[in-house]
């Protein structure tokens, strides 16, 4: 994956407008000025940022979480339960990776239904936990949380800015 360099530069100003917009300014702020591209690409690029940021987390989460949890889950329910969830997550990652294309291309409503699939394949991960006896929270919850609502949320934010140009 690679992450190309269009139109404007951002500036802090312009990492700091588009952190007042999302539900978590603190978050967003250290997700951008954390990466040293931020300052080298405008919002088109911070859009593309914060994707990689939520393939990562849910590729780290399916090879490093998952495994982790896997050992330490004896039930048979628990263990059902977190097989669907590294399905979701695999789902999602498949859905963030073609945002990320259409993202590239400039095709931003296709990418929004990209987002929003692979949001909601990581809110299923929470609500599988509900759905099964015995009742669960699920393991990952901040997880699912950072993915589903915060970094999700910034992409839509910055695909929101760029549609409002178009």
């Amino acid at each position: 994956m690679s992450l190309f360099i269009i139109h404007s530069s951002a500036d802090e100003n312009l990492i700091k407008n588009i952190c007042k917009q999302t539900s978590d300014y603190q978050y967003c702020t250290n997700l951008y000025f954390s990466d040293n591209r931020s300052y080298r690409v405008g919002v088109h690029g911070l859009a593309l940022i914060a994707i990689q940021a939520t393939i990562h987390k849910a590729q780290d989460t399916i090879y490093n979480r998952f495994p982790e949890l896997t050992k330490k889950i004896t039930d048979p329910v628990g263990k059902q339960s977190l097989g669907v969830c590294k399905t979701d997550y695999t789902n999602s990652v498949n859905n963030f990776n073609g945002a990320f294309q259409s993202t590239s291309k400039s095709d931003y409503w296709k990418a929004v239904d990209s987002i929003r699939k692979g949001a909601n394949d990581v809110i299923d991960c929470q609500d599988i936990y509900k759905r099964k006896n015995p009742l669960a929270d699920s393991l990952i919850s901040a997880v699912n949380n950072e993915i589903s609502l915060k970094l999700s949320g910034i992409i839509l934010i910055c695909i929101n800015n760029l549609l409002r140009r178009s």
